[in-house]
């Protein structure tokens, strides 16, 4: 059988060559698209971390402010002034809170009109006490001596515990017994401890003073004046509520008394009243009184009737007081 005939080879296109590759640069870089998006990227990145930083400082705010406060200091009662700091703007002092917390071996004989007379009035407070508790040698410090001297007689020994006796009788005093009872003699007892008993609050106003007296649970005594009566305001949360009263029924309860002009017009003014007192008193619980006598005894294992003077530091954290003996001076 006769072979086909070969068919003859088709001639191979030539090849023909495109234009070369683009570099990585060329293809994505032509309108500068790659550093602007890299730029972009690291912008939007650092936004998001801002933000988010912004956001764990406004969460971690909203928790208890420990910061101290710049703060002035004023004592309740004992007037023992010691503090730092400066009140108003551009730290220039106000003067009211400059007055307020003037040096504490200086305030209690400056408040009084005529500083001279305090010697006598201690002796006179001596004299009432001697009527309460005969046997007992009491310290009487300069600042309570002092505060005391703001009221009238006879709303001070009311405040001490005396009563009036009948005609030519002597009077007495609310309780006579011995030791830490209601009223009590020596030392050791509620009038003692008023006598020598000093607490030192840091306060930058009248406002503020009132909210650290209520913070310690506090009721608040304010001298009607041609009265031997009281206005009694038993709930600083709510000082509308109030009272007239005879002072002799707190006779047996712990007490400071502040008749410094400053401090009782900043107060006065803070509970929004309208009377015209030289003096407040500030009454506290038999409970904190407890507290404070297990604190003056363990600070340096004094006993009480070897203690001229103890003064508490109170500093309120939270709305709650924090007490501190913060000096005491031992008999000589």
């Amino acid at each position: 059988m006769a072979e086909s005939p070969a068919k003859p080879k088709q001639a191979e296109s030539p090849r023909i060559e495109g234009p070369p590759d683009e570099s990585f640069e060329e293809k994505y870089n032509q309108r500068l698209e790659f550093p602007l998006s890299l730029v972009g990227s690291i912008l939007i990145h650092v936004l998001i971390a801002a933000v988010l930083a912004y956001l764990i400082l406004v969460l971690m705010g909203k928790g208890e402010d420990k910061s101290p406060v710049g703060v002035k200091t004023m004592a309740v009662g004992g007037m023992d002034d010691f503090g730092e700091g400066s009140s108003g703007s551009g730290g220039k002092e106000d003067p009211l809170i400059e007055k307020m917390n003037a040096d504490p071996a200086t305030a209690a004989v400056e408040s009084l009109a005529d500083p001279s007379k305090l010697p006598q009035i201690q002796e006179d407070i001596q004299k009432t006490i001697k009527l309460i508790d005969p046997t007992g040698n009491l310290p009487v410090s300069s600042a309570n001596a002092a505060a005391y001297a703001g009221l009238d007689k006879a709303i001070r020994d009311k405040l001490l515990g005396a009563q009036k006796g009948a005609g030519n009788e002597a009077g007495k005093g609310t309780d006579g017994s011995k030791g830490t009872g209601p009223g009590g003699t020596g030392s050791n007892s509620t009038l003692g401890r008023n006598m020598r008993w000093t607490l030192r609050f840091k306060v930058s106003s009248g406002r503020d003073y009132l909210d650290q007296l209520k913070a310690m649970d506090a009721k608040l005594l304010i001298p009607i004046p041609g009265t031997e009566k009281c206005l009694l305001i038993a709930d600083l949360n709510n000082p509308t509520m109030q009272k007239t009263v005879d002072p002799a029924e707190f006779g047996d309860l712990l007490k400071f008394v502040d008749s410094r002009a400053e401090a009782v017009n900043g107060v006065i003014g803070a509970l929004g009243l309208e009377v015209n007192s030289r003096s407040f008193c500030a009454v506290f619980s038999k409970e904190m009184e407890a507290k404070l006598a297990k604190m003056e005894t363990s600070y340096r294992n004094r006993r009480a009737e070897d203690i001229e003077e103890t003064i508490f530091k109170v500093t309120i954290r939270g709305g709650v007081p924090d007490l501190i003996v913060d000096e005491q001076k031992a008999k000589r």
